[in-house]
């Protein structure tokens, strides 16, 4: 359970459960249109409903979720439309957040993110990608603030928001992460390397790719499945006809 801790500064306790949610959000914890139950997030925070209630308002007010009456709260489920929009804005963002990253990274700091980035691999190729989203986006979130610009930071973080959830699918998936995390590990080398071209190529990739997976689930949930059935009828009319024929 996570415990409340004691105020810092004029953070309410309202303040950390909407940063705990929000970043939960961020990290693809639930999948577009997962219901939010009031009295579990109390449970989990430690909290009175009343602090919950709150951070879910500001939530719904900034579109991160749309609050119900029944004491809860929805993840969106965005259009593809609309999520192919974020994806182009995200690509800004980031290249731009990676060109700042790129010229105020220490060789230490390069250093422990591909650290973390390989101890990832590891943990991929023994099968275990419970979580990536998380990481992978811990990762690429250290390495944006150390480019310095706050309001950048928090330009991704709103995107993130919104295309986090519907992606949950993808960032769970083996076959989908080794990819991803491949292109996530060369943006680092190309660092490394003083390469900027090769290092926004990578993430520009990584992205590409996530959002190419990410449509073709869409594409998958909006084949009705009737139309199978009819055409399983068509072919059996057709067939009778065949037979009436030959009679």
């Amino acid at each position: 359970m996570k415990q409340s801790q004691p105020l810092v500064g004029k953070e309410t306790i309202a303040d950390r459960v909407y940063n705990s949610i929000r970043k939960d959000l961020m990290e693809c914890r639930w999948p577009a249109g997962y219901t939010l139950k009031i009295r579990n997030l109390a449970a989990e925070f430690g909290v009175s409903p009343m602090p919950v209630r709150l951070a879910l308002k500001r939530l719904g007010d900034e579109g991160a979720l749309t609050v119900e009456e029944n004491r809860s709260a929805r993840v969106p489920i965005i259009s593809q439309r609309r999520f192919s929009e974020f994806f182009e804005i995200t690509v800004r963002l980031e290249t731009l957040a990676l060109e700042k990253a790129f010229k105020s990274i220490t060789a230490p700091q390069l250093d422990k993110l591909i650290s973390e980035a390989e101890d990832i691999q590891r943990a991929i190729d023994e099968g275990h990608t419970t979580g990536y989203a998380q990481r992978f986006n811990a990762i690429l979130m250290e390495l944006y603030r150390i480019g310095g610009s706050s309001a950048l930071i928090e330009m991704i973080e709103y995107v993130w928001v919104n295309v986090a959830p519907p992606s949950n699918a993808i960032f769970e998936a083996p076959i989908f992460v080794g990819k991803i995390h491949a292109h996530l590990l060369a943006v680092l080398l190309a660092l490394r390397a003083k390469d900027l071209q090769s290092a926004e190529d990578a993430l520009v990739a990584a992205l590409s790719y996530a959002e190419r997976a990410m449509n073709l689930l869409m594409d998958m949930d909006r084949t009705p499945a009737p139309t199978r059935g009819r055409r399983r009828k068509s072919q059996r009319a057709d067939d009778d006809n065949e037979v009436s024929v030959q009679e």
